[in-house]
């Protein structure tokens, strides 16, 4: 974390269409768990209560032709959520945000070039199962699956617009996309031609993959120290984490693995190398997990960031 700034959590619950239903129940557990690991830690936080965000309802608003599902409810949603963003930073701190479904990382990075930090470019860590580089011709119309390419200023929709001053959101060859397994064959040659640095669990995994997986973290980050990092619960894997949203494909990363890398991102941020600049969590349905055993353990990677080797001291 940025010296002198303070650990600001959000919740968002927002869900873009009924495809994710359940994720809107997961960011007042979410946060309030993080909130009381931030203060055993010792970490300088405060917690920004849950978002006011209009209700999603019981049915999906579909337009006729190439409009996404729920377009202008979410924008509503997201045009809130990066205002709240913007006046933490301004404020001094660094924002991480529970949602909510993966469509919440435009408003946080929106929010964050609004109030001018970072100031100039903005690095994308992602993790997650999904590839979401949809774009609104021809696909399912759900926004949850198009954030990548909205981010990168992909598609011809409103979404991807969200930044008063900044158009893309990110570039792609400023994005790190780490863990994804599903997508569409076309949503495949997509990313294989884009400029996003990718890794199937299958390269991550195998033999040197976390290496080499650090080493393009390096050299995104020899081209900007500022990152967002988004962690969607589809990247684990579903045998050991069966909460996400919908029905993730077999395999994916385990938990070790996982806080393996928030380790190694933990340390690199502790010594300087990279500075988070906001954090999103989503993709968690609360119904699968009423004892709230996951929902803990996601609360407790966040912490584990911005714990560093100081002992969790900013």
């Amino acid at each position: 974390m940025p010296a002198g700034r303070k650990l600001a959590l959000f919740g968002a619950p927002l869900r873009s269409s009924l495809a994710t239903e359940g994720t809107e129940g997961a960011s007042a557990p979410l946060r309030s768990f993080a909130v009381t690991g931030a203060k055993i830690a010792g970490i300088d936080v405060t917690d920004e209560g849950d978002i006011p965000l209009p209700l999603p309802g019981t049915s999906d608003f579909v337009v006729a032709g190439s409009v996404p599902k729920n377009e202008g409810r979410v924008r509503e949603s997201l045009l809130t959520v990066s205002s709240r963003i913007a006046d933490s930073v301004r404020a001094g701190a660094t924002p991480t945000v529970f949602g909510g479904d993966a469509t919440v990382l435009l408003g946080l990075i929106a929010g964050l070039h609004d109030a001018g930090f970072p100031s100039s470019r903005t690095g994308l860590l992602a993790l997650d199962g999904l590839a979401r580089f949809q774009t609104a011709t021809g696909s399912s119309g759900e926004l949850s699956e198009m954030v990548l390419a909205l981010a990168t200023g992909r598609g011809d929709v409103t979404l991807a617009h969200l930044a008063r001053d900044r158009f893309p959101l990110v570039q792609e060859t400023d994005v790190l996309l780490a863990g994804v397994r599903d997508a569409s064959a076309e949503e495949a040659a997509s990313l294989v031609a884009s400029r996003v640095a990718l890794f199937t669990p299958e390269r991550l995994l195998g033999a040197g993959g976390e290496a080499l997986f650090m080493e393009a973290l390096g050299r995104l980050a020899s081209r900007t120290r500022d990152f967002v990092l988004h962690l969607d619960v589809s990247v684990l894997d579903p045998s050991q984490f069966p909460v996400a949203v919908g029905t993730p494909s077999p395999g994916g990363l385990s938990l070790v693995r996982l806080k393996t890398l928030v380790g190694e991102l933990s340390t690199w941020i502790s010594d300087g190398t990279v500075r988070i600049s906001g954090v999103s969590v989503t993709g968690l349905d609360a119904r699968k997990d009423p004892g709230a055993v996951r929902i803990h353990e996601l609360a407790g990677f966040v912490i584990r960031l911005f714990g560093g080797r100081g002992g969790g001291r900013t």
